[in-house]
C-alpha cells in the first residue's frame, strides 16, 4: 500500500482541527503520514489573547498534548513552494533549509494582527508575549497610583484604554475594567476610581450584527465601568496623552491596540493564486486553484458559499468547520469520488465578558437569540475549549 504524505502548514485553529479531521477520515484506511509545519513549539489559544493581559494564564499549548501521537512537528517556516516538484521548502530557526515533498498539503497559516504604526505609540494585543507585557504595565500603574500624590497623575495610572472594539477590543476592555478594580482594591485604592475606555470607530458595538446586540453588548459593558466612545479615531498616544480625532485628550497610563486581522502575507512568497485583498483563491471545495493536491482554509482564504455568494468571516468557528469538511473532501479527492462543497454555517457569535459573564447572539431566519450571564460565559468557554482542542 503507497503511504500518503500529507503536510500541513499552520498550528493555528484551522491546522489542528485539519489534521484531526484528516486521522478521522483517512488515516484509519490509508496509510498517511502527517506533517505539521510551524514556527512555535505550541499551539496559541489566540483568541485568549486578553487572558494573559489581564491575569497570569498560560494560552499555549504544546503539539504533545494536542498530538500525542501519529504527526510528526516540523518547527520553522514555509518559504516556497514547488507545484511541479510538489515540494516545500522549510527555514528552521537556525536558518537552515530543508526540503519536503508532499503528496498531499494543506495551507491553514491563519492571519496576521494588523500593523500599529510605531509612531501612534501603545502596545498592540498581539502575541503572548505583548498580553504579558500589558498584564505588568496595568500592575505596575496601580502600584505607582498607591503611592502617587498628585491628582492628574494617580487619574491617569488609573486609566486604561482600549482601541480597537471588535470581539478582541470588548473582551479586553471587559476583562480590563473586572481586573484592574479587583486589584486596585487590594491595594486599598478605589476601585470606582478605575477608568477603562473602549474606542470604537463605528456608531455601535459589533456592526455585524444586529443594533440590538450592540446595544446589549455597550449595556454590560457600562455595568462594569467600560466607556465606549463612538464615532471616535485616535491619531496618536504619547507618553500617556491619546489625542482622538474628535479634538477631546485622554489621559491614559495604558493603551491596547486591538484593531483587527488581515490575511497572513506570507502567502504572496509561495507562487499560488491569490485574491486582490491578498487571500488563498480556492475552489468550492478548499482546492487552490492552479494546483494539485493543495487546499487551503481558514482565515488566509477565500472561501464562499457557492449557493449564496456569503463569504465566510475570519473566525475560529468557521476554520474549525471548514477543518471538519475539508478531511472528506481529501477522501473523496483520493478515491477520485465527488467531494462535499463549502457550505456558510449557521452565524452565531460568542463573547466573554469578565469572570463567569458573557452574551451570545445566534441568528436564525426571522429570529435573533440572545444567552447572556453563567450561560452565555459557559458557551463561550466550551466554544473556546473545543477551538484548541481542550478537554
Amino acid at each position: 500500500m503507497n503511504k500518503y504524505t500529507c503536510v500541513v502548514i499552520g498550528g493555528g485553529y484551522a491546522g489542528i482541527h485539519t489534521i484531526k479531521s484528516i486521522q478521522k477520515n483517512i488515516g484509519r484506511k490509508i496509510s498517511i503520514r502527517i506533517i505539521l509545519i510551524d514556527p512555535n513549539p505550541y499551539h496559541v489559544k489566540k483568541v485568549l489573547l486578553f487572558k494573559p493581559a489581564v491575569g497570569k494564564e498560560d494560552i499555549k499549548i504544546p503539539w504533545k498534548r494536542i498530538f500525542p501521537s501519529g504527526v510528526e512537528v516540523v518547527q520553522g517556516v514555509v518559504t516556497s513552494i514547488n507545484k511541479e516538484e510538489k515540494t516545500i521548502i522549510i527555514l528552521n530557526n537556525r536558518k537552515e533549509e530543508s526540503k519536503l515533498k508532499y503528496d498531499k498539503a494543506v495551507i491553514a497559516i491563519g492571519s496576521s494582527f494588523q500593523q500599529v504604526n510605531s509612531a501612534h505609540g501603545g502596545i498592540s494585543l498581539s502575541s503572548p508575549e505583548n498580553a504579558e507585557h500589558i498584564y505588568k504595565q496595568w500592575n505596575e500603574n496601580l502600584k505607582l497610583a498607591s503611592k502617587a500624590t498628585c491628582l492628574e497623575e494617580k487619574k491617569k495610572l488609573m486609566t486604561a484604554t482600549v482601541i480597537g472594539a471588535g470581539i478582541s477590543g470588548i473582551e479586553t476592555s471587559a476583562a480590563l475594567a473586572e481586573q484592574m478594580k479587583t486589584v486596585a482594591k487590594s491595594m486599598d485604592l478605589d476601585p470606582t476610581d478605575i477608568q477603562v475606555f473602549l474606542i470604537n470607530s463605528s456608531n455601535n458595538l459589533f456592526t455585524k450584527g444586529p443594533g440590538k446586540l450592540g446595544k446589549k453588548l455597550e449595556s454590560r459593558l457600562v455595568k462594569m465601568g467600560v466607556k465606549v466612545l463612538h464615532h471616535t479615531r485616535v491619531e496618536r498616544v504619547n507618553d500617556g496623552i491619546i489625542d482622538l480625532n474628535t479634538g477631546r485628550r485622554i489621559l491614559s497610563g495604558l493603551s491596547v491596540w486591538t484593531i483587527g486581522l488581515v490575511p497572513n502575507p506570507k502567502v504572496s512568497n509561495w507562487d499560488i493564486s491569490l485574491t486582490t485583498d491578498g487571500r488563498v483563491f480556492v475552489d468550492d471545495s478548499y482546492r487552490v486553484v492552479g494546483t494539485e493536491g493543495i487546499y487551503s482554509i481558514g482565515d488566509c482564504a477565500r472561501i464562499v458559499d457557492p449557493r449564496t455568494g456569503i463569504e465566510d468571516r475570519m473566525t475560529c468557528k468557521e476554520a474549525t468547520i471548514q477543518a471538519r469538511r475539508l478531511g472528506k473532501i481529501m477522501r473523496a479527492d483520493i478515491h477520485h469520488k465527488r467531494a462535499p462543497i463549502h457550505k456558510t454555517p449557521l452565524t452565531t457569535y460568542c463573547f466573554g465578558l469578565g469572570e463567569k459573564q458573557g452574551l451570545v447572539w445566534v441568528n436564525l431566519p426571522n429570529l435573533n437569540i440572545y444567552l447572556s450571564g453563567k450561560l452565555g460565559y459557559w458557551i463561550r468557554k466550551i466554544t473556546w475549549d473545543i477551538a484548541s482542542l481542550v478537554k
